[in-house]
């Protein structure tokens, strides 16, 4: 349980550390590229980021999984994360091409997308990272990516001072994607020598891509009604809109690092628990969601309070309408968080496919709403759409599968965390679920 923590405190560190840092310099460069400029950014990141779930076909989970169960079979794990990384890093390039092409064909953002989609044909170097992280040594990553964000946010507050074109604050967030990619896979050739770049055994290659389509098709799902709301905003009310709205947004989003950090540190134990059959399985997942539906829930609580002083102060008053999205969009972290802390329950017990399901519903949800307040309330229409597509998603559609009827208790359990003693109540859920 000791390494869990100290495992989840470097991710929780990192994060914090880059959202922290990245908050800080994030307004001088939202101020120095004002709302249409920052708009244009986010629309293109949106479609990167869309895009580039591709990249690793699902796979994070998987692989980490492998390589906790079969570390002999590390290298041939890695290989094949390697190619299938590489091979999809290139197609979600040229769909990111595409995409801009269909929804903003004469706005002459094609060199600014090309630069800004650089990291993606590296990120097949950094599959090494998965090792660190089944090994629970992953504070050797979040070492090597942070003295790179820390040095390229130093360069970036010296281009903005000195007034550069916004092409090379451009280019630094590309340099900086590539960089950290070679610097973790030079970080795992020193402690485990070289790698084999040779064609990986189709069987392996298979494996992994079977198991994780499912998640490929949920986490396009997911990042889809994450995204689309900027994607729709930024074609149908223009970029300063979606300048407005990402800022509000991107607060709102600040501390998604929390549950990310707190399930992964959970997922090898987890793994192990269910696999010797302990009493301790249940245990830690009722822990768990307990843990992130508070932090969640205080949180956005205080966000109504802090919201507007702290959007004035640091953006002025032109993006004093950030603030509102951001008071109503941060109560979707409640069910961000759940979702995530579940994720674990689906991988784990081989559900990957009602994940498809879950993602399409709260995207067809968030989409509807979307095409259906944003022409008429704007930007906190899309706000609200969210909420609602999160809820559906990462909630009400537990309901409807008993499958999923565990995952959903933990949920309403994890209410009455604060009053909660652990041992005792987790026994008496056990006793329910041996007598459903």
């Amino acid at each position: 349980m000791k390494s869990i923590f100290i495992n989840g405190f470097w991710l929780i560190i990192d994060k914090l550390l880059k959202l922290s840092v990245g908050l800080i310099v994030s307004v001088w460069i939202v101020r120095y590229l004002g709302p249409e400029w920052f708009g244009k950014f986010n629309f293109l990141n949106a479609l990167i980021v869309l895009f580039g779930t591709l990249i690793s076909f699902g796979s994070e989970g998987i692989l980490v999984r492998m390589l906790v169960s079969e570390p002999e079979k590390r290298d041939e794990v890695l290989l094949s994360a390697f190619w299938i990384h590489f091979t999809f890093g290139i197609l979600s390039v040229l769909l990111s091409f595409c995409a801009l092409w269909i929804l903003k064909p004469n706005d002459g953002l094609y060199f600014l997308m090309l630069i800004l989609s650089v990291p993606s044909l590296f990120r097949c170097f950094s599959v090494v990272r998965f090792v660190f992280e089944a090994k629970l040594e992953v504070k050797f990553v979040v070492w090597a990516e942070n003295i790179v964000f820390l040095v390229l946010s130093v360069v970036r507050v010296c281009l903005i001072s000195y007034r550069f074109p916004h092409l090379a604050l451009f280019i630094t967030f590309a340099v900086e994607g590539v960089i950290s990619s070679l610097l973790i896979y030079f970080l795992y050739l020193r402690q485990n020598g070289t790698i084999s770049f040779h064609f990986p055994r189709l069987n392996r290659v298979k494996s992994i891509l079977s198991d994780s389509f499912p998640l490929l098709l949920a986490g396009l799902a997911i990042i889809l009604y994450m995204k689309v709301d900027q994607i729709m905003i930024g074609s149908i009310l223009g970029d300063s809109q979606l300048g407005l709205y990402s800022v509000g947004v991107r607060w709102s989003e600040f501390w998604y690092f929390i549950p990310i950090g707190l399930a992964s540190s959970f997922f090898p134990n987890l793994i192990k628990l269910k696999n010797e059959f302990s009493s301790d399985y249940d245990k830690r997942f009722l822990l768990l969601h307990g843990i992130v539906f508070w932090i969640a829930f205080l949180g956005a609580s205080a966000v109504q309070l802090f919201a507007e002083p702290l959007i004035n102060v640091l953006y002025g008053d032109l993006f004093q309408s950030s603030a509102s999205i951001l008071k109503v969009h941060i109560w979707s972290g409640i069910f961000v968080f759940l979702g995530v802390a579940g994720g674990n329950f689906f991988l784990i017990e081989n559900l990957q496919k009602y994940t498809i399901w879950k993602s399409l519903f709260g995207l067809a949800v968030n989409v509807i709403l979307n095409y259906l307040w944003i022409p008429t309330y704007g930007i906190m229409g899309a706000a609200v759409a969210t909420l609602i597509s999160q809820f559906c998603a990462s909630t009400l559609f537990l309901f409807f599968f008993k499958d999923l009827r565990p995952l959903l208790r933990f949920q309403l359990l994890g209410l009455f965390f604060w009053n909660l003693n652990i041992r005792s109540f987790a026994k008496k859920l056990l006793e329910i679920n041996k007598n459903k």
